[in-house]
């Protein structure tokens, strides 16, 4: 290495959490199991341990202890989807009613209430970027290289 050696006070001492190392799936796992709620259910709790990792990985941080009731939220709704989604392949999508004008096929409610929680699948899961399209947008940085003065005459 060329030039001048560094003094020792010009050397800044890395911080502990720097000193971690890159074993970040490590991390993101002990991260997950410590916002975990403790009273999930069986198969909410297997649905945030499938899920939070990928969200507490250091290198995203999406999920802290902030808006870990959200992401609560979120698993509940994907458990509940799960639950009327296997309702509905066995029971069909439609039925049969006899009317006073003759067969009609008619939709199931839970096929109302798969629709919903669907969408509100969609909502949380773009709130965390759990999405292509939302993750675009959370990366997003703005456009750089423009500096604005404060003070630029306009009232």
């Amino acid at each position: 290495m060329k030039g001048r050696k560094p003094a020792s006070e010009n050397v800044v001492p890395l911080k502990p959490e720097d000193g971690q190392g890159a074993n970040f799936e490590a991390r993101a796992l002990a991260k997950a199991r410590e916002l975990r709620p403790d009273e999930l259910p069986f198969d909410v709790r297997a649905i945030w341990d499938r899920l939070a990792p990928g969200l507490c990985d250091p290198r995203k941080n999406r999920l802290n202890e902030i808006n870990a009731y959200m992401f609560e939220q979120l698993c509940w709704t994907i458990a509940r989807h799960e639950r009327l989604r296997l309702d509905v392949r066995e029971g069909g999508e439609t039925y049969e009613s006899e009317t006073r004008n003759g067969k009609q096929l008619k939709s199931r409610p839970e096929v109302s209430q798969l629709n919903e929680t669907w969408r509100q699948i969609r909502a949380l899961a773009s709130d965390f970027g759990m999405t292509p399209s939302a993750e675009r947008g959370l990366q997003a940085t703005g456009q750089l290289g423009f500096e604005f003065p404060t003070d630029d005459g306009f009232d």
